[in-house]
């Protein structure tokens, strides 16, 4: 499944915990390793209703599974 801005992913905290998140684009190579930009659902639906870019953080991609398209 193809990931691009608005996907709601599943992914793995540091912890091992599972979250969802919203992708803010689709991965982009990171300094060492492939990432995609996230951030939580709430700050992603705040940007759409603002028109405001969200503020997201670089999330590996191997830790990311898509669960839906945007």
């Amino acid at each position: 499944m193809e990931i691009t801005s608005g996907t709601l992913l599943e992914v793995i905290t540091a912890s091992g915990e599972q979250a969802h998140m919203r992708a803010l684009g689709g991965p982009m190579k990171g300094r060492d390793f492939p990432v995609v930009w996230v951030c939580t659902e709430r700050e992603y639906a705040e940007a759409q209703a603002t028109g405001k870019a969200a503020e997201g953080i670089p999330w590996p991609l191997d830790a990311v599974r898509p669960l839906e398209t945007a």
